[in-house]
């Protein structure tokens, strides 16, 4: 920037070049400062332009109110503000604020050669003090009270300090001014007032506004609140700070004494003798009142302590207090202007505890009640085992219900409260520490701890007098070992696609299971197939990986038994479905024919089948050379084989024998065949059966003579 305003000054004199190269550099000159000068707008006339951080405006403004304020009235107040800045920092007033102030009044108020002489001063300095000529407080940039300006009557007195003189391109030189006015304002019929401050670029926005209210007046309100800090009579306002560019606005209002509130924790009408009593409280005023706090207590009208701070608690028993007596409890609040206010609290003391009784039980496996004695500690219950609480308490002191909580850390909100009597039933299983599938196997066939739950019971009257007891449940071992099997084929699973068959062998795999509590190898085993023992109580070690069958097609049923050290006992039993070998074998389970097998009849031919395998089928049943439409063959599966039925009407036009048979293919199982069902039937000539009605019609004639006579002829016998 130095160079270029150096440049710029050489060609304004002009000294050693001629007049066109003058006009060149000259124009150059003006690109360039416009390019690297510093620039910020500004809104009002006397407002800065400057980018430069080291170029700092000081000073200081106040606003005073002196009068009373009393609605729909005069008062008289005082407007002072002194401020300075470096004169780096351009203006409003001139052109071309990005040149700074120095180089603005060269330019537009001197003769361009570089220097501030006297005379360039002067002008500014009359140029600045025509236009801070004002009498309206908004224009002045102070303030506007209940929407209305304040006025100078007298207008405002003026002290300048000029533009220092030499040359435009000094950076440590300063100008500013000091001013002052007696402002008279106008309220409205409002209690609350309302003080508007401009924001809106001015240079007597940059410094902080010192407000200074009459006595007993304070800063009630901000939505601003950020940028005002200071006393509730005497703040300040950083307009600078503002990210809007609106009149900041602030209430006002005659000071309040300070509300104080104040609360005690406990909710009873009685506090405990020897346990402590916690009070909070808080004192409400305004935004900028710090109030003073403090705590005090007596002992029928007598201080005991003195405290300060916004909590208070006490154990009336460190203070001499006795069962009965009556705790005075006050909270003082004092703002800025020394105004106080009070809560308290006259409070009795109770030093009598309440009384409780309790029936602890559970449900034995064999359906016994087992009472539990309260004075234990420790109470050892199975596992999945429910425990039944019945706790009763009552308040020797007083008629008011007594309170009983059970909490525990079985659970992160377990809570059971009721008063006077709390009955409940619950059931405590080991904690997530044990076994499980959760962990991988090395770890789940360790050995593991048993769970103990705390169970703390709590007993309260209504002045708080507390008495706890605390018990540990300790879970034994109530379950037996959890069986997880796998079953091998092929060395992988069996599954729907992985099927075990017509005389496979299986490995069985439990490296799966665990206990809860036992390591492993402290668990016994057996295993049953079909009722048939195939190992009794052996070691995890034996029965592992054990090799089983073969096995023939059908379900077989698997039980495994397995014990842990505590003889809890667990059994799993499943059917295992064994299915036949891939293929079709179809054998024959019956025959049939309805119709005489006589020349000239029709006759209906059928057979029942079955496939044993386990490969699908299509197949045709024929007589001779007349064969059915085609039928499917089911496979067999491990319930047993596919069975279907066949048949044929055939018409026997000869007495030739005949043969029935059914052909067949699989695709599936890339198989084909044929299985004679009946390979020669006779059939009778037509003749030959009208023969052998004629003799059959004989034979009965016959037959029937011979009884005849027996009955009635020479071969009877007459009495």
């Amino acid at each position: 920037m130095t160079w270029v305003l150096q440049l710029f000054t050489m060609t304004l004199r002009g000294e050693t070049m001629n007049q066109n190269k003058c006009k060149s550099l000259f124009l150059v000159s003006l690109i360039l400062i416009s390019i690297l000068s510093m620039n910020v707008s500004a809104d009002s006339d006397d407002a800065i332009n400057d980018e430069n951080p080291s170029h700092s405006i000081n000073g200081y403004s106040k606003f005073i109110i002196h009068d009373d304020i009393f609605s729909n009235s005069q008062f008289n107040s005082t407007w002072e503000l002194s401020i300075t800045l470096s004169d780096q920092i351009g203006t409003e007033l001139l052109d071309n604020p990005e040149l700074g102030l120095r180089a603005q009044i060269d330019i537009h108020l001197g003769n361009s050669d570089g220097l501030i002489d006297l005379n360039e001063s002067i002008s500014f300095d009359n140029i600045f003090r025509l236009e801070r000529n004002w009498t309206n407080s908004e224009v002045g940039g102070c303030c506007i009270f209940d929407y209305n300006p304040l006025y100078a009557v007298n207008g405002i007195n003026l002290v300048t300090y000029p533009v220092s003189l030499g040359s435009i391109e000094s950076n440590d030189t300063e100008w500013g001014w000091d001013e002052s006015a007696e402002l008279i304002g106008l309220s409205d019929n409002r209690i609350t007032r309302i003080l508007d401050f401009p924001r809106f670029g001015s240079l007597v926005e940059e410094i902080p506004l010192n407000i200074i209210l009459p006595s007993d007046w304070e800063y009630t309100y901000s939505a601003m609140e950020e940028i005002i800090e200071g006393e509730p009579g005497n703040f300040f306002v950083n307009r600078s700070e503002a990210n809007v560019a609106s009149n900041i606005r602030v209430t006002i209002s005659p000071n309040s004494p300070p509300n104080a509130l104040g609360f005690r924790e406990s909710s009873g009408s009685m506090i405990p003798l020897t346990s402590p009593t916690n009070y909070n409280g808080v004192c409400e005023d305004s935004t900028l009142d710090t109030n003073q706090q403090w705590w005090t207590l007596s002992n029928n009208g007598t201080l005991v302590e003195i405290y300060y701070g916004d909590k208070f608690n006490f154990s009336p028993e460190d203070y001499g207090f006795l069962g009965g007596q009556v705790a005075s409890i006050v909270m003082h609040c004092k703002d800025w202007f020394n105004s106080t206010s009070t809560w308290y609290e006259n409070i009795v003391i109770d030093s009598v505890f309440p009384i409780w009784d309790s029936v602890i039980s559970y449900i034995d496996q064999s359906g016994e009640t087992i009472i539990l004695d309260s004075n234990d500690d420790i109470f050892s219950i199975r596992s999945d085992t429910f425990v039944s609480f019945n706790i009763t308490a009552n308040d020797p002191n007083s008629e008011l219900p007594t309170d009983i909580t059970i909490v525990s850390d079985k659970t992160s909100n377990y809570y059971h409260n009721s008063k006077d009597n709390l009955d409940f039933s619950d059931v405590f299983y080991q904690n997530e520490d044990v076994n499980g599938m959760h962990l991988n196997l090395s770890e789940r066939h360790l050995s593991k701890n048993q769970t103990s739950w705390s169970i703390n019971l709590s007993v309260s009257d209504n002045a708080g007098n507390t008495l706890n007891r605390q018990w540990q449940i300790l879970v034994l071992d109530g379950i037996g070992p959890t069986i997880v099997p796998d079953l091998i084929i092929n060395n992988n699973s069996i599954s729907s696609t992985n099927l075990a068959r017509n005389g496979d062998s299986i490995i069985i795999s439990l490296s799966q299971s665990f206990d809860d509590l036992d390591a492993i190898e402290d668990t016994a085993w057996s295993l049953t197939i079909d009722d048939v023992v195939i190992v009794e109580n052996v070691s995890m070690e034996i029965i592992d990986k054990m090799v089983l069958g073969p096995f023939d097609s059908g379900t077989h049923v698997f039980s495994i038994d397995s014990y842990d050290s505590s003889s809890n006992h667990q059994n799993l039993a499943f059917g295992l479905a064994i299915s036949p070998n891939v293929g079709v074998n179809i054998e024959i389970l019956s025959t049939n024919h309805e119709g005489k097998l006589v020349e000239g009849n029709s006759v209906l031919f059928s057979a029942i089948l079955q496939n044993t395998r386990a490969s699908p089928a299509a197949g045709q049943f024929c007589v001779n050379n007349q064969c059915g439409p085609f039928i499917g063959v089911p496979a067999a599966n491990s319930n047993g084989p596919g069975i279907f039925n066949v048949e044929l009407n055939y018409e026997l036009i000869n007495s030739d024998s005949i043969s029935t048979y059914f052909q067949w293919s699989s695709e599936n199982a890339n198989q084909n065949g044929t299985i004679e069902i009946n390979p020669s039937i006779t059939v009778e000539p037509y003749w030959q059966s009208t023969i052998q009605t004629v003799l059959f019609v004989f034979f009965l004639l016959s037959f029937i003579v011979i009884i005849a006579n027996r009955l009635w002829g020479v071969d009877s016998q007459r009495p």
